[in-house]
Formats: structure tokens, sequence, C-alpha cells
């Protein structure tokens, strides 16, 4: 099991050991890029990268898609005037320039054939220079389209990043200042001059194209009005709804809180007036009542207990330290039979259980899930005798109503995610969450289940300053069920008490009319012994998990049906 785990992390490490350990580490502080439209319909693009490196380097990365009918021709890298060696693996392209810790400047320069449409009365230039497909940001952005000559009629406007950056300046030049622009976000140009500017080209298309760009340009615009009034529109709704939800939840939790305090505070009063012994009556069955008081958690302690409490009852004798027999299968309540299955079956042979047995079946990787398979059957019927005992309150209406109030903020979150109104869509997200864990934890315990609890917490605590008369004077059974409690909700005081008790009184065995079991002071190596193997079988069926994740990023498209990005080798 060891190798295999082993050459599984090193076939891990081999595979990622080039993505995690030779990856570049870089920021592209500024992009400039000019555009220049020529008479035939072809685009002289000139571009100027810079990059700032934090270690090692052997180049940058720009990868350009053409739009549908367009092509990508003539590229070249300088830095100033040195021509760069440029490795292409189509849409990609790698510029080799080797370094360390460096600032460079590297353009390209290349040429887009039928780059531009021109229609009856316009030539439109729509292009992506990067789409969704980028992985990388850029700091600070600028493209500049360059008419073939100077004119003022231009239509000019951007889509998704570039939206709103365009200024329209003199002899018909258009800058589109986009800034920073994070990765993976679409950011389309489009600019339109008079389609008499570009006399050779050949990229044609029948139509007027003018009132269309117009009206697309001015369909941008009223979408952006409509979204910011919808935002606006949710942050009103938002400052009244989510705060109204709050105030719900805080009045659903302090009732809540309000109604277990008085139980509590009226049993402990009981508590402390009546004459309850030290060690509570039997209600549950031991193992249910150690579960049931401890917050509901199962430890290896509990079923090294819960082994013991079968010896206090008579079904199990211990015949020496690591070794139990079984003496009785009549009278099993459910959770005891399949614990009698689970070590004496499965894991033991002959009605005969060691520990040494318990330590070589966990060992065999291929028991793992039967050993967790019984574990968890043992657990669930220890469950089901604490459900069948009606100590939690079913509450049904208020779970259904905090529910109900749960689905409330998701629509409105759902909406704040749309428009961009990211805190108000992580309180929404919390209230969700927080009526959702309240309906399915609102559990409150009856009056019968909250006097159990405090009957036990009570007994941890007087049990501590128990004198050794006052323990000599219990019944055995006492002893043992305080013994058993100890260890299995492995409260450290508790043993610590118990062991000082017995040391400090080595009585020998005596059995007691009407007792299957008397308590034998055997029981702290018993227990040692037991605690111990039972923590070193849940260590050895425990399921080891490992996950990864990785990718590649692939090529996506902007509107204008092309695209890009940039990154580093």
């Amino acid at each position: 099991m060891l190798k295999k785990r082993l050459s599984l992390f090193l076939l891990l490490i081999l595979f990622f050991f080039p993505m995690k350990v030779f990856a570049v580490d870089f920021t592209i502080t500024d992009v400039d890029i000019n555009a220049y439209l020529q008479e035939d319909g072809t685009v002289l693009v000139e571009e100027s990268h810079t990059y700032d490196f934090s270690g090692e380097f052997g180049g940058i990365i720009r990868s350009l898609i053409p739009n549908t009918g367009a092509d990508i021709q003539s590229i070249e890298a300088f830095e100033g005037n040195t021509p760069l060696q440029i490795e292409m693996n189509l849409p990609e392209y790698r510029i080799h320039r080797s370094g360390n810790d460096e600032q460079i400047t590297i353009d390209l320069h290349y040429e887009i054939i039928n780059g531009v449409v021109i229609y009856e009365d316009v030539a439109d230039f729509y292009w992506s220079f990067f789409d969704e497909s980028n992985s990388s940001t850029y700091e600070n952005l600028t493209i500049t389209i360059f008419p073939p000559e100077e004119t003022t009629d231009v239509i000019a406007f951007g889509y998704d990043e570039a939206f709103q950056t365009e200024m329209v300046l003199e002899n018909g030049l258009v800058q589109f200042t986009l800034g920073m622009v994070p990765s993976n976000k679409n950011g389309d140009i489009r600019v339109a001059y008079d389609a008499s500017l570009f006399p050779n080209a050949t990229n044609t298309s029948e139509g007027m194209m003018a009132d269309e760009l117009e009206a697309t340009h001015q369909q941008l615009i009223n979408e952006a009005i409509a979204h910011a009034e919808q935002k606006e529109l949710l942050q009103s709704i938002g400052m009244v709804l989510l705060p109204v939800l709050g105030l719900l939840f805080l009045l659903f939790f302090c009732k809540a809180r309000l109604e277990v305090k008085r139980k509590h505070d009226a049993i402990s009063r009981e508590l402390e007036n009546g004459a309850q012994g030290l060690v509570p009556q039997e209600k549950l069955s031991m193992p249910a009542t150690i579960v049931f008081t401890n917050h509901n958690y199962f430890l290896p302690e509990t079923v090294a207990a819960s082994l013991l409490d079968l010896v206090r009852k008579g079904h199990v004798k211990n015949v020496e330290g690591n070794l139990f027999q079984l003496v009785n299968r009549h009278h099993l309540l459910e959770h005891e039979e399949m614990l009698v299955s689970w070590l004496f079956d499965e894991i033991g042979e002959n009605d005969l259980f060691h520990f040494d047995d318990l330590e070589n079946y966990t060992k065999i990787e291929a028991n793992s899930n039967k050993y967790l398979q019984h574990q968890g059957n043992w657990q669930s019927a220890v469950k089901r005798e604490i459900n069948d005992a009606d100590l939690y309150e079913t509450k049904r209406e208020t779970k259904l109503l905090l529910g109900t109030f749960s689905l409330v903020p998701i629509p409105f979150g759902i909406f704040c995610i749309i428009n961009e109104l990211f805190a108000m869509f992580f309180m929404s997200l919390a209230l969700t969450l927080s009526f959702l864990v309240f309906a399915i934890g609102y559990r409150p315990r009856t009056w019968e289940g909250t006097k159990l609890v405090l009957e036990w917490h009570k007994f941890r605590k007087d049990f501590l300053t128990i004198s050794g008369d006052e323990w000599q004077s219990l019944t055995e059974d006492d002893k043992m069920r305080a013994f058993i409690y100890g260890l299995g909700v492995n409260e450290k005081k508790l043993k610590n008490k118990n062991e000082s008790l017995v040391n400090a009184f080595q009585t020998p065995v005596s059995h007691q009319t009407g007792m299957a079991y008397a308590f034998d002071p055997n029981w702290l190596l018993v227990a040692a012994l037991a605690s111990t193997s039972f923590k070193t079988a849940d260590s050895n069926t425990s399921v080891d998990t490992s996950s990864s994740s990785g990718g590649i990023s692939g090529g996506g498209a902007g509107g204008a049906g092309g695209g890009g990005g940039s990154g580093a080798f």
C-alpha cells in the first residue's frame, strides 16, 4: 500500500513539476496597439508590449485569432531595432527573448488581410485584439485606429470591456483607452469610416451599414442605461430586504436560545434540589448515552467503551487484557448485536476477539471497506436508539418557515450577480445559508433529552470532587458505568479521576447479587489497550483522498469572431 502511494505521489510530482515549478512570474504593465487602415482594406498593426518579469524567463507569447474571412500575415517582432525569433504554433506566437528579473518592451508588426469590410456606405473595422481565452491581465491597454486619410465622418464604439472607452480624435483617429483589462474578458472594438476612403478594397458586402451601426451603438447605450437603472433598483431593494431578513434570522435565533435557556435553568434547579445520585440512572444504553451527551460524536474510545459495556452486562467476558470471549448472545440491543457481529464474527472467530486480531485485520487494505461498513452500521444503530427515545423536538412548522425564508434571498442574489453587486450577493448567500443551516440543524432537545444531558454534565463536574469513601459506597454497576462513560467521552479529567480512585482502592473482584460482572481494577489496563487499538484501527482504515486540477485555456472568440491573448514562457 505504501509503495502504491509513493508511486502515485511521484507521478503527480512529475506531472505538475513543469507547470508549478517553472511557471513564469510576470506582469504586463502596458500594451499599446496601433492599427493603420489601408485603402485596400488591409490593416497594418503595430503592438508594443511591456512586461515586468520576476525571475527567469524565455520570452513572451501572443495569440492572434483572425475573424472569419480575414488572415494574419507577415508577423515580425523587435526589441528596439533588434529582430527577435518567432516560433509559430497557430494561433500562438512565441517570441524568444530570455532574461532574468527584467522589464522588457517587445514590438510586434503584422498585417490583417481583409480586416475591413466595405459596404455601400461605410467601411467597417470590427476586431477582437483579445478575448475571453486571454489568461493574462493587461494593466494598461490602449488601442488606436488610424484611417487611410483625414476625416471627420466616424462611427466608433466598443463592446464589453471596451464599451464607452472610445474617443474620436482630430483627423478621424479613434482611441480606445481601456486601462486595466482583467484576464478572460472580451472587448471588441468597432470603427466605421466612409466607404470612399477605401477605393482599392476587395472585401466588399452589399447593403447599407451606417444606420445599423448607429442602432447597434444606441442599443448598447440603452442596455447600459437599463442595466444601471436595474442595478440602482436592486440596491434600493437590498437596502430594505437584507436587513429585514437579517433581523428575522436574529429573532428566530434569539427565540430558540431563550427557549433552551429557560428549559436548561428549570432542569438545573430541579437537579440541584433533587435527590439524584452521583451516577445518573440508566435511561439509554451506555453507548447511546455517551454519544447523545457528547454532541453526537463517535470517537474510537466510544467503541472501546461499548465493548466494556458488553462485559458489564455479562454478554462478554474479559479473559485477559487483550482477549475477550462472547458468552451470551441473547437479549442484545440492535447496536450490541452489530458490535458483536463486527468484533467477534467479522474480525475475531469462535466467539473470541483479541486486539491483535483487530490490528491484523485492519492492516489488510482489502478489509478497510468492510471495517468501515460495520462501523457505519453500528453507529447508525446507536443513533436509532437515540432517535427512538424521543429526545428531540420535531419543530416542523418552525423548520418549514426557516426553509421558506432561506429561499427568499436566492433570486435576489442571482440578480445581484448579473448586475455585479457582489457585496449584496454575498450577504444574500450568507442569509440563505444561515436560514438553511438553522432549518436543518434546529433540533432542540425535549425536556427528557435536556435533563439527560444535564444529569451527565452534572456527573462530569461532581465526579471530579468525589471522595474515596463516596466512591467505595457506589454499587459495582455505578462504578463500571462511571468508568465506561469517562472512557467513552474521552474526557481526560474523568479518566484521571477514575484511575486515581481505582489505584487507591485495589480491592479483589467480588460479585454482588444480581451483578453479571463486578468492577475489576484491571479495567484500567484493558481500557488503555482498547482505546489505543481502536484508534490504530481507525487510522489504518481511514480513506486517503487527494485531488489535483489543472487545465489549459482553450481559444475563445469575441463578438467579432476573432480574438487573442498574451502570456510568457
